[in-house]
């Protein structure tokens, strides 16, 4: 991956579910034709409690493993008892702390922050990892918040990142879901599947 490919990570609130999922629709919508190539998108809902719950996710990546990674890693990054659940449901996700410390080196802590502290407002949340995107073309997408922090910088060397971290997982045999994932093909077998809890 070439390490000057933009890579923009948002958040948005919103006052309920339905206006979260209408974006994360017209968000999910854009990768058609081409639009994105790469995007991870998740819905977050609070409880009861008002904690952090993931809802509806997807990635538009090929290697299944990666999607779930980058995702894992934006919610390890900015909302960390929300990648807790990912974790567990996914096995692990052993590349996700790779890549979460390169979001770290790549983003400013500020704009992490900032990210972070959107995440704690609103009734429902929208968080999106996409790589060449820009913030233009990101921010008219999410028409029904009624907040946003868009954030751009540069990939990096994102795939060092994931794929080293995930060598290292092979020696203490956490690697064996991402050898699975990568033979089963794209978007097969869907270990990070949608779930409509939002």
């Amino acid at each position: 991956m070439d390490p000057s490919r933009p890579l923009v990570l948002a958040a948005a609130t919103y006052a309920c579910s339905n206006d979260a999922i209408r974006d994360y629709q017209i968000v999910w919508g854009a990768r058609h034709g081409g639009a994105f190539d790469h995007m991870s998108v998740a819905v977050l809902a609070k409880d009861t409690r008002g904690s952090l719950q993931l809802g509806l996710h997807d990635s538009t990546a090929e290697d299944l493993a990666l999607g779930g990674a980058v995702l894992s890693a934006a919610l390890l990054v900015v909302a960390p008892t929300v990648e807790a659940t990912v974790a567990a449901a996914a096995g692990g996700l052993p590349g996700a702390k790779g890549i979460a410390a390169h979001l770290r080196h790549v983003i400013p802590g500020d704009k992490l922050q900032e990210v972070s502290e959107l995440l704690g407002f609103g009734e429902c949340c929208l968080l999106l990892v996409a790589i060449d995107r820009r913030v233009a073309e990101i921010s008219p997408l999410l028409e029904q918040a009624e907040k946003t922090a868009v954030v751009e910088t540069k990939t990096g060397d994102l795939d060092a990142a994931f794929y080293g971290a995930l060598g290292a997982a092979t020696t203490t045999g956490h690697a064996a879901l991402y050898r699975h994932a990568r033979a089963a093909g794209p978007r097969a077998g869907a270990w990070l599947a949608d779930r409509s809890s939002a």
